[in-house]
């Protein structure tokens, strides 16, 4: 080949090749055709499809059956040829409801009423209370402000604290606890500034977009950089959120699996990026002008906002569901009614997932974050849309879809592991069993509270900061006026109350597998590790709880034997077999005989005190049995 001909093939290659990086910075797809194909071959997934009410199956067991929840399971159980489990016994109902819906444990007065309670809505009667109950807020208001990204800093380095930050928690509890249905729950959130005469509640709930990270320090030149990140934050958010798509992934480009493009991603965006973050509060007029200022949005190519190229307006992706304009231009409260469309496939079947996923510690879907082409399909995907269609038509109402699990005969499986699922469904996919489970990193804290009687009644307000282990309360950043911990009862608040500082948070809660405040999270992590132990052991708070409930159960009781039944009971709501009995019972006497021979050591444990004609030596030993109850692994178990 001569050099000329060599030199014209490189030089068609390269001008071909430059004419395909040209086209592929335009933001959009370089194939028309094959794009399409793939859009529909991912649109005939099973979530995007659309959401009908499936029929109830036909069984033989009838008598099983609490609700048609039962029947979708005891049908794919028979055609696996697997048994239901047996109804767990009361003691563990009554404890298993407590921590899903109040996070806290029965006290033991309640646990025997239960027990004794012949009548036949006995279970029923039991729900209704813990669903009225204010705590439920608190339980079911850290599962969302989880996704909302809830923090009371701004992230990056700085961190500085947000004072206000405490006002959109306790809206959500609040919201909970009076049962805000879903769709207004949405709205409220997404767009409560721009309903019709807002109140000041629903312009409150709209702080959940102002849950993304915030650089204050940043200089002029990077202010525009932090704004779009938070814009883009919220477009993701939102995504993860109610779509259970994995959006964010259409930054730089079309998505590689699901049906969505980079336009749809920036048309998301778009909603979000109209208005800077204000906190001043502004006369009516200066806000309408505000609003009336609205940002263009462009495709960033490859995600640098610096490379701009088309325009795009505000829109949600039209595969999924209709979208409608209330007006020229679409607003983030057009968006929320679109998240609600009846022809909407997404919203309901994430939600109704999330809920059977708090309620079994594993969703109907594995993967909540994602319900797109990558996700696994669900097991039961007839019971899925099920739940959906019924959650649609219970009007978006949480607590009746709560209501109807947990009155499931499912629900109320025992947990026991049987040997013949250990080989075909090791992940209880089937739901033959209910699942046990290590309770959240703030439920960890709330139970030693509880049982020790310490924990504080008072609800919302700002946050309160509980006692930092030793070394630890000092931070790098200067904060330590705002590390130190609160005062009084404010240290022993429930979690959900405790201060989340974004690039600090408390090490207790850490250790437990708390959710990232930077990023929505859909689900936890369960971790198993030896700094666990050690924290329930050493924790500074552990101490507290641990002499109180030694106090508690030496007000309940002289003799040894009782004693540790009471204390075995208040941790665990269930009497202590005769070989625990036992071992508690030695403990005891072990270490008082170790704190009589050695005073100093008891001194150290109950910081001299002592409790009326109790011996110091006494008082220190019945410590250590509490301390031993609380670090008992079935104490922060969920059966």
């Amino acid at each position: 080949m001569s050099y000329e001909r060599m030199f014209l093939l490189f030089s068609s290659i390269a001008t071909c090749w430059v004419l395909l990086s040209v086209q592929s910075l335009q933001g959009g797809s370089n194939d028309t055709q094959l794009a399409s194909k793939a859009e529909e071959s991912a649109l005939d997934h099973w979530s995007f499809k659309p959401l009908t009410r499936p029929s109830v199956p036909r069984v033989e067991n009838e008598q099983w059956l609490g609700n048609a929840i039962d029947a979708f399971i005891l049908a794919k159980l028979k055609n696996e040829g697997v048994r239901p489990a047996p109804q767990a016994d009361r003691r563990t109902l009554i404890r298993r409801l407590c921590l899903d819906l109040l996070g806290l444990p029965p006290d033991p007065s309640r646990v025997q009423a239960f027990l004794e309670d012949g009548q036949p809505d006995a279970y029923a009667r039991l729900l209704d209370r813990l669903l009225a109950s204010p705590h439920f807020g608190e339980r079911w208001g850290r599962h969302w402000l989880d996704l909302a990204r809830y923090a009371d800093s701004d992230g990056y380095e700085d961190d500085r604290h947000r004072p206000n930050a405490w006002r959109y928690r306790d809206w959500v509890i609040d919201a909970i606890n009076r049962d805000l249905v879903f769709n207004r729950f949405t709205i409220e959130q997404l767009a409560g500034d721009l309903l019709p005469a807002a109140s000041e509640q629903q312009r409150i709930g709209t702080g959940f977009l102002r849950n993304s990270l915030l650089n204050e320090s940043a200089n002029d030149a990077d202010n525009e950089e932090f704004r779009v990140k938070a814009a883009k934050d919220r477009a993701s958010t939102m995504g993860t959120v109610w779509l259970g798509l994995t959006i964010a992934c259409c930054e730089c480009h079309d998505h590689k699996y699901d049906p969505f493009t980079q336009r749809d991603y920036y048309g998301l965006y778009a909603f979000f990026n109209d208005v800077d973050d204000v906190d001043l509060k502004l006369p009516d007029g200066i806000a309408r002008v505000v609003q009336a200022t609205q940002r263009e949005s462009h495709l960033h190519i490859r995600g640098n906002f610096l490379q701009r190229s088309d325009k795009v307006e505000p829109h949600a992706p039209g595969r999924l569901s209709v979208f409608r304009k209330s007006g020229p231009r679409a607003d983030r409260l057009d968006l929320a009614h679109w998240l609600f469309e009846p022809t909407h496939p997404l919203t309901a079947r994430v939600a109704a997932n999330r809920h059977w996923q708090h309620l079994f510690g594993r969703g109907l879907i594995a993967t909540p974050e994602d319900f797109g082409v990558q996700s696994e399909p669900p097991r039961h995907p007839q019971l899925l849309d099920w739940l959906a269609t019924e959650f649609r038509k219970g009007q978006w109402s949480r607590k009746k879809m709560i209501h109807m699990i947990v009155t499931s005969a499912t629900y109320r499986q025992s947990s026991h592991h049987r040997p013949e699922l250990a080989k075909n469904d090791p992940e209880n996919e089937l739901v033959a069993r209910q699942n046990r489970f290590r309770v959240e990193a703030e439920i960890v804290g709330d139970l030693s509270l509880a049982v020790s009687g310490l924990l504080q009644d008072r609800m919302g307000g700002p946050p309160r900061q509980p006692p930092f282990p030793a070394g630890l309360a000092v931070d790098v950043l200067k904060r330590e006026k705002l590390l130190e911990p609160s005062r009084g009862s404010d240290r022993h608040c429930r979690g959900i109350y405790v201060n989340v500082q974004r690039t600090f948070p408390h090490p207790m809660l850490t250790a437990f597998d708390v959710a990232d405040a930077n990023q929505a999270c859909t689900r936890r992590e369960r971790s198993n590790t030896p700094i666990q132990a050690l924290s329930l052991l050493n924790g500074p708070g552990v101490m507290d709880c641990a002499s109180a409930l030694a106090l508690r159960m030496l007000n309940n009781g002289q003799v040894s034997k009782d004693l540790v039944r009471y204390g075995f009971e208040f941790c665990l709501s269930r009497p202590p077999s005769r070989l625990e009995q036992q071992l508690l019972t030695d403990l005891f006497n072990d270490l008082r005989q170790l704190y009589e021979i050695n005073p100093s050591a008891a001194d150290q444990v109950v910081g001299g005190a002592a409790l009326g004609q109790t011996p110091v030596a006494q008082y220190a030993a019945w410590v250590g049995v509490a301390r031993t109850l609380l670090n008992h692994e079935e104490f922060i178990t969920r059966e």
